[in-house]
């Protein structure tokens, strides 16, 4: 699983600090679906990382409430290859969340609880 490469866009990524008139004019230009899916690969890489830390949970939760709700203004490449990453993070944290079977020392700035669920989504069919 590799979240590194937002949809196969590259690009540069300037700090605002550089020049912050620049970083603007960059970022307004940019198509919406870049610069949700930078986001969104951004917080798959976080969890990638921190699979089997609470606080991985809640990065894939975080990336698939704003998935779904951005989804209609992607690319279906681009949904699909995130559906693909998010299933196989929930997947890994789930296995280590098993092997951790026994609460052991917390990580330096881990969650201090299990994050709850999302709520479900309004549009989603009621059971």
């Amino acid at each position: 699983m590799n979240a590194a490469d937002p949809g196969g866009a590259e690009h540069e990524t300037e700090r605002p600090g550089d020049d912050p008139g620049e970083y603007v004019r960059r970022v307004r230009s940019l198509p919406v679906d870049q610069v949700i899916g930078d986001v969104l690969f951004s917080l798959l890489q976080a969890a990638q990382v921190k699979v089997g830390r609470r606080d991985a949970r809640l990065l894939i939760d975080v990336t698939a409430v704003a998935h779904e709700h951005a989804r209609g203004y992607l690319p279906g490449g681009l949904t699909k290859q995130i559906d693909e990453i998010l299933g196989q993070l929930r997947m890994a944290q789930v296995s280590a969340e098993g092997k951790a079977g026994q609460p052991g020392q917390p990580e330096e700035n881990d969650l201090d609880r299990q994050p709850a669920a999302p709520p479900a989504s309004p549009d989603a069919p009621r059971a």
